[in-house]
């Protein structure tokens, strides 16, 4: 090779290194693009308020707390209602020697709340308000819950887009530099045709992708219009880190953690509220076994009016086996509350340990799943340099690719997973999503 030739030669491949460069600084460029916007992956407070407001669920439960507040009205007043009777009769003798005459008479009765029904019925009737309360408050938290649930699908098709989004980009890049090549007469043609397959299933799996996330868009956005769906995960660890440290910070200590979520969870309140109306229901019952008597006062006339009669009347219901029987099912049921209630706080204090032991491990981990990403990122590229001098084979670029892409979506998947899961704890904590 003349010095000509071998001049001519190292520009056309140094014209193809430059190439190489100024297109992973595009890639580069995509890839960072949203560094400088503010993190906004899922909606605030206002949002979801706005989100949920016309929801059916939300006016439904409305109208269940207007009609429980009647009824612990009801309950107040009891069943006791005044009764007036008034009566009118003839006599008509069946001697001839007395002639006929007619009665009237006018009477009122009531029932009596003794035996201290009165003051529990108004502690049952303050337990029916608060449940009440309660329930509409467990509403809005299933609400949340099922929203957040509905995001979680959006967001996995946040995710799904962006890897084919950087696998396409790879792909591009590298059919880039296998044209160069072929140009050049340094590469074979079957090496590529590989890479213009490889391009061609990455810009496909890019299209699949984003047709899903359209979808899933336009199932949220029928529930739920006001919200905004033009929305990309972060793509570098900094990112990540700011949005899990933004705003709440769960607790370590785990104990203190059960102690919040006793506190503020609806559902706990919820089935304690329920247990202590059937407490309450219990006590009615049992005092129930002893029945209210019924006190009137009448007055008559009879005779047309030649006798006047007033007079004071009790009755007294007498006790049926159906009262005791009212009384032990009220209180069997008031025991399964109560248990029920316990097995709930279970349930939730052991999941809750377990969720918060795996965000804070998964914590610990994602650092060090990016900076194994930015290794092999860089093994990757410094590959692609070799491929773009001759030094590398197409299989042992495609190869380095893959598994980069493979180690950036396993990254980004458990820096978003990590997120679901610290936002459901929040939620669950009364930290999210709290205020009314």
């Amino acid at each position: 090779m003349s010095y000509l030739e071998y001049v001519k030669h190292r520009s056309i491949w140094h014209r193809l290194f430059v190439g190489m460069m100024v297109i992973y600084s595009v890639l580069a460029a995509t890839l960072e693009a949203q560094d400088g916007l503010p993190i906004d992956l899922i909606p605030n407070d206002a949002q979801l308020r706005l989100a949920l407001a016309k929801q059916p669920r939300l006016a439904a439960s409305e109208a269940r707390l207007q009609s429980q507040r009647q009824e612990a009205i009801l309950r107040r007043l009891g069943p006791y209602e005044t009764v007036i009777a008034v009566g009118q009769h003839y006599r008509r003798p069946r001697s001839l020697a007395e002639g006929s005459s007619s009665d009237t008479m006018i009477g009122i009765e009531r029932g009596l709340r003794l035996w201290g029904k009165e003051s529990l019925d108004k502690a049952w009737a303050d337990v029916i308000e608060a449940r009440a309360q309660a329930e509409q408050a467990l509403v809005v938290f299933e609400m949340h819950q099922q929203f957040f649930e509905s995001w979680r699908g959006f967001s996995r098709e946040l995710l799904a887009e962006e890897s084919a989004r950087r696998s396409a980009a790879s792909s591009e890049a590298l059919w880039l530099q296998a044209q160069a090549r072929r140009r050049l007469g340094d590469l074979a043609q079957i090496d590529e045709q590989t890479a213009k397959a490889e391009q061609l299933q990455a810009f496909a799996d890019l299209l699949e992708a984003s047709a899903k996330k359209s979808a899933k868009i336009e199932q949220l956005s029928r529930r739920y219009p006001s919200l905004n769906y033009d929305r990309r995960l972060p793509t570098n660890f900094g990112q990540w880190l700011e949005l899990l440290n933004n705003q709440f910070d769960l607790p370590r200590d785990v104990a203190l953690a059960e102690q919040l979520l006793i506190e503020r969870s609806p559902l706990v309140l919820a089935a304690r509220l329920q247990a202590q109306a059937f407490g309450l229901q219990a006590k009615r019952a049992d005092l129930d076994r002893r029945p209210d008597p019924t006190l009137g006062s009448y007055v008559s006339q009879e005779r047309s009016g030649a006798e006047r009669l007033i007079g004071v009347q009790l009755s007294i219901p007498i006790e049926g086996p159906q009262r005791a029987v009212s009384a032990r099912l009220a209180s069997q049921q008031t025991e399964e509350a109560l248990n029920l209630t316990e097995e709930l706080m279970l349930a939730l204090q052991s999941d809750l340990r377990a969720r918060l032991r795996s965000f804070h491990q998964g914590s610990e981990a994602l650092k060090h799943r990016w900076e194994a990403y930015r290794l092999q990122d860089e093994a990757a590229a410094r590959s692609l340099r070799g491929f773009s001098l001759g030094e590398r084979t197409l299989a042992e670029v495609l190869q380095a690719r893959r598994i980069a892409d493979t180690q950036y979506v396993q990254a980004l998947s458990q820096s978003l997973e990590l997120f679901l899961l610290k936002t459901s704890l929040e939620i669950d904590l009364g930290m999210r999503w709290a205020k009314p």
